[in-house]
């Protein structure tokens, strides 16, 4: 039982077409080997029978053996097509997270973005806050194209737990932004625990990816429009490869 859980899904196929090459070799030796046994007892009567048979029987086994051979190529050719529209359908999700990634606004919306709501917070006498949240991918996906599907579905993750006022803008190629107004620190701590439930999910059991989310708050972290936007970009990593890639994907 140990030497068939040792099989690897990849060699299926190989195994596959074993078994099938083996099932048509024992077929064409037994029947030639029945045949040639067959062949004297059935020539040495003018019995119409027994020549119907042996023809019938020698008939059915080339016809069991060309079965197995054509089960074989409809199975490969089968394979082959499922395996080409998975990877289209891949290459679609890969397109589609591109197109999602850059459609985000970029760090310049946002500094601008955060530069008008100080404004209206210090007119108003309100606070405001800011989450950073910096995504970390594994090392043997961070440079490939499935990053970008990875990144999309954090980007999404989210949205889906921010307020219908607040916006996400991409600060980095795997850092993204969200402006709170009127929200103090200690709401936005709370708002940052329901992104990362919503990351957790994203990520699924296999951690997919990990992140770290960041809170900045005016006037607790920063006395001033510029002090709180340099408390944000302290916060981002200064990659940039990402929004390229998904810039090529395009």
């Amino acid at each position: 039982m140990r030497l068939f859980d040792k099989i690897h899904p990849d060699h299926l196929d190989r195994r596959e077409l074993q078994l099938t090459l083996l099932a048509c070799c024992t077929i064409l030796v037994l029947g030639a080997g029945l045949a040639l046994l067959m062949y004297p007892v059935v020539f040495s009567y003018s019995s119409s029978i027994l020549r119907n048979a042996f023809y019938g029987f020698c008939g059915l086994s080339a016809l069991l053996a060309v079965y197995l051979v054509d089960r074989q190529i409809t199975i490969l050719h089968l394979r082959r097509q499922i395996a080409e529209a998975g990877r289209r359908a891949a290459e679609t999700k890969i397109e589609a997270s591109a197109e999602l990634l850059n459609a985000i606004p970029n760090l310049n919306s946002f500094k601008d973005r955060l530069a008008m709501e100080y404004r209206r917070a210090a007119a108003a006498g309100q606070v405001l806050s800011v989450l950073v949240v910096t995504v970390t991918l594994p090392e043997e996906v961070s440079s490939t194209p499935f990053a970008i599907s990875l990144l999309s579905d954090a980007a999404k993750a989210i949205s889906r737990k921010l307020r219908g006022e607040d916006s996400l803008y991409v600060l980095r190629p795997h850092c993204f932004g969200t402006i709170l107004p009127t929200v103090s620190r200690p709401v936005a701590e709370r708002i940052a625990k329901r992104v990362a439930d919503g990351l957790s999910d994203a990520a699924g059991a296999t951690n997919r990816f990990t992140y770290k989310i960041s809170v900045v708050n005016w006037p607790a972290n920063a006395a001033s429009a510029h002090d709180l936007q340099e408390a944000v970009l302290t916060l981002l990593p200064a990659d940039n490869s990402m929004r390229s890639m998904a810039e090529e994907t395009l």
